[in-house]
């Protein structure tokens, strides 16, 4: 008959794995299971309790990595961000390279984004951060962030970096925030393609 293992067996075994790569397993658990909240019950029920249920960690594991809500929130928000960003370079390098127009293929990969299902995690942050003043704070720092990367990118494609192309980035970025919330309210995805070709012309106009 086998023995059950001893706590040094267990200590040996949990030695094996860097404690590095255990922070970042267990900080990537509760990130995703954040996120997985907020777009299935919304931000008002996505509480610590339920984030820890969800990735099967105890409340001083999650306190360890994120010591109030509102970093746990916002930091699931990066972390969707950061994965994001990676898929976006990717596809819009393979459009790039079957020689897309790049104002086409940004608004396109950008659309993409806004009106897919993860963006509804960041719309659940957006409308609680009204009446948190904590979780306001650490949601502009995240948006300034966020935009930065779009107008960066944006800038490598284009060769524009003047305050125009900037203005115009900004304004697309307003205009595909606008047309996410209307989706909530009514699916018709024919008509906002076709908003968003439009809005791809007018981009390229005001652009040359």
């Amino acid at each position: 008959m086998k023995k059950a293992g001893t706590g040094t067996d267990v200590a040996r075994k949990r030695e094996r794995v860097p404690q590095a790569e255990r922070r970042r397993i267990t900080r990537g658990k509760l990130l995703d299971a954040t996120i997985e909240s907020l777009i299935d019950i919304g931000y008002p029920r996505t509480t610590t309790v339920e984030v820890g249920e969800r990735a099967g960690l105890s409340r001083g594991a999650q306190l360890h990595h994120f010591p109030s809500r509102a970093d746990l929130l916002v930091a699931a928000i990066e972390h969707l961000a950061d994965e994001r960003s990676k898929e976006f370079e990717a596809e819009l390098n393979a459009r790039l390279e079957k020689g897309d127009d790049p104002i086409d293929a940004m608004v396109d990969m950008l659309w993409a984004t806004f009106s897919g299902p993860l963006y509804w995690a960041v719309v659940e942050l957006m409308v609680a951060a009204r009446t948190d003043p904590e979780l306001v704070e650490k949601f502009e720092t995240f948006e300034r962030s966020l935009g930065g990367r779009i107008y960066g990118a944006f800038k490598q494609l284009t060769g524009r970096g003047d305050r125009q192309a900037k203005i115009a980035v900004e304004m697309t970025l307003y205009f595909m925030r606008g047309l996410a919330m209307e989706r909530i309210f009514r699916e018709n995805d024919a008509h906002y393609d076709d908003l968003v070709e439009r809005w791809k012309k007018g981009l390229r106009a005001t652009l040359s």
